[in-house]
């Protein structure tokens, strides 16, 4: 009675498995048919099926991983050709920005420099004020004394 059971149930697992093996091939080249008692034959078909919706998927996902990697190369290379511009423009104004700055820099130094030497400058004005008009006393003393000799005692000038 025991084989009797064994072989019913090897019976259900073996329809089962037949229909499944089927129903997973349906899909398949349905060219390629088998007999009904031919399992081994059935199942190297589905086996063949299988691998071969197993290498379709994997190209599948070779193609997707692909086009993303291509479109996040596209995308880098179209986002590094609008920074470009964008950088030249940067580097140019921060160039001018620079030399505003320089320029601020060096005005301050002028300034700087004009305060410190000021009161330099006003002494040297008065020292060279002070010497033109010591000159002028001077060639208005040599003038009047020979003015003064020239009305009293003739020319002096041409008597020495």
């Amino acid at each position: 009675m025991k084989f009797r059971e064994y072989m019913l149930v090897l019976a259900v697992v073996a329809a089962g498995t037949g229909v499944s093996i089927t129903a997973r091939a349906a899909d398949c080249d349905s060219s390629q048919t088998t007999s009904k008692w031919d399992v081994l034959g059935r199942v190297a078909q589905a086996g063949d099926c299988a691998n071969t919706r197993l290498q379709d998927r994997e190209q599948a996902w070779k193609d997707r991983q692909q086009n993303v990697e291509q479109g996040y190369q596209d995308r880098k290379d179209a986002l590094r050709q609008d920074t470009v511009g964008r950088w030249d423009n940067e580097k140019q104004k921060l160039a001018d920005d620079r030399g505003r700055v320089d320029q601020k820099i060096q005005n301050g130094r002028d300034r700087l420099d004009a305060i410190r030497n000021a009161p330099k400058n006003r002494l040297d004005k008065l020292r060279d004020a002070g010497s033109a008009e010591r000159q002028r006393w001077d060639n208005l003393k040599s003038q009047t004394g020979s003015d003064v000799s020239g009305l009293f005692g003739g020319n002096s000038q041409n008597s020495q």
